[in-house]
């Protein structure tokens, strides 16, 4: 099985970038964003005989377009200057072929599937940062049966999960044959993130991501939670909610997974306990009121560290974990509404959850866990003109005790894509809890 790179090229803006428009500057929380590319691809059917004979070309088409209104993405990141040169120099655009079916590559046990994610997409997720980086690489590869993949990967100093999606379903209208003038204003983006919340100049604290990954081995495994599983879990816990909300499915995985960590760190240190702490990201579009809208792009995001201690791993069951987890979103929430008003701006209520992200993360006498929930995204539903993707995944990355939460393709389950030591996923393979309720 062996795919192969015929073209690679720079796809520019359709029109050029106005000169009022050339420097974009990054926004306050743009500046607490490690320097890396953030990966995904997407997997669609197709038995069509003509597919292949343009797809390039119209995926190519698009996508030009595309960037016209998402031009920071064609434009390279200057470090020195905490700014985005929309120079319009183009995102790299990648041309592939595979000389085996779609379905062959979804069949293959799970250890030859993962590896194979590297020839999906179009670079390494620690290429970024540079001055000669392009914020966005795209590599359409397409299947003998008809089908293809679209393998992206974005800057994170510019597009967090939303931004990402937003600009996805704006290629996927304007690669459909009929024309949607509605649905691709719902998809125009709006970067005003930066003038509501201007840069800092804060010394840059983020971890350095390594540009490859060839020499690094970090098993991942998916762990499928089902929605009748998931059902299951919410019978379990109490919740006390008096606007009718029930245990949402990513805190409910969370506290699980969570619960099975702390009592597999325990056996590896010899019996003792740790503190443990679990890092979650937040979609702050969501905490502001109102509601600010999704095509608001750029990153606008923060993190709740929830916190477990030594004393208390030992006497706490699932409804502990999730209590504390849910605990840990909640506390910030009135502060985030007050400091996302507009005149708010009150940079040490939204500095410190990531101060506590840092801090925590680089103690050596605690165990650290991040997690990024893409769960209730709307990547799954986008369709180029083909249907809806029939699988999704991201690509290997060079981490540790890292988890990524996906849907499921029917949408009420979870996939949890963790990281982990070799010897610590086994062992959270065997865990009886895991193995009551994940696939």
């Amino acid at each position: 099985m062996e795919i192969k790179t015929n073209t690679s090229k720079l796809v520019k803006p359709t029109k050029p970038t106005p000169l009022n428009l050339r420097n974009y500057d990054v926004s306050f929380f743009d500046e607490q964003i490690p320097n890396l590319n953030v990966p995904l691809i997407l997997y669609y059917s197709t038995a069509q005989n003509d597919v292949h004979a343009n797809i390039f070309n119209h995926l190519e088409t698009s996508l030009s377009d595309s960037l016209t209104d998402f031009y920071p993405l064609a434009g390279r990141y200057v470090r020195d200057g905490s700014f985005i040169d929309c120079s319009d120099q183009g995102a790299l655009y990648v041309q592939a072929t595979a000389n085996f079916q779609l379905s062959e590559f979804l069949g293959l046990v799970w250890e030859l599937k993962y590896n194979m994610l590297r020839d999906l997409l179009p670079c390494e997720v620690g290429e970024a940062g540079e001055v000669d980086d392009p914020m966005l690489y795209v590599k359409v590869t397409t299947f003998e049966c008809g089908g293809f993949a679209i393998g992206m990967c974005f800057s994170h100093k510019l597009s967090d999960m939303s931004t990402m999606c937003t600009f996805i379903n704006n290629w996927a209208t304007r690669s459909q044959d009929v024309s949607n003038a509605l649905e691709l204003e719902k998809y125009t983006p709006i970067f005003s993130v930066p003038r509501d919340f201007p840069k800092r100049n804060l010394t840059d604290l983020s971890p350095r991501m390594p540009r490859t990954s060839l020499m690094v081995n970090n098993p991942a495994r998916i762990f499928l939670f089902k929605g009748n599983a998931i059902s299951k879990m919410r019978e379990k816990i109490i919740f006390e909610d008096n606007q009718g909300h029930r245990p949402s499915k990513v805190q409910l995985v969370l506290a699980l997974l969570w619960k099975s960590f702390v009592g597999i760190d325990k056996v590896n240190n010899n019996g003792q306990s740790k503190a443990s702490f679990l890092s979650q990201g937040v979609n702050l579009r969501n905490k502001a009121v109102p509601k600010l809208p999704d095509n608001l792009c750029g990153n606008f995001v923060s993190v709740a560290v929830a916190q477990i201690e030594p004393s208390e791993g030992d006497n706490i069951d699932l409804q502990g974990f999730f209590t504390v987890l849910r605990d840990s979103v909640k506390k910030y929430d009135i502060d985030y509404s007050k400091a996302l008003m507009p005149g708010g701006k009150e940079y040490d209520v939204l500095i410190k959850p990531f101060l506590e992200h840092t801090q925590n993360m680089i103690k050596s006498d605690v165990n650290f866990y991040t997690v990024t929930s893409w769960c209730k995204f709307s990547f799954n539903k986008a369709d180029f003109g083909w249907g809806k993707p029939v699988w999704k995944s991201i690509g290997k990355f060079a981490a540790q005790n890292y988890v990524i939460l996906m849907d499921d393709q029917e949408g009420d389950g979870v996939e949890a894509w963790v990281h982990l030591d070799e010897k610590r996923m086994h062992q959270l393979e065997q865990d009886h809890d895991i193995k009551a309720y994940a696939v």
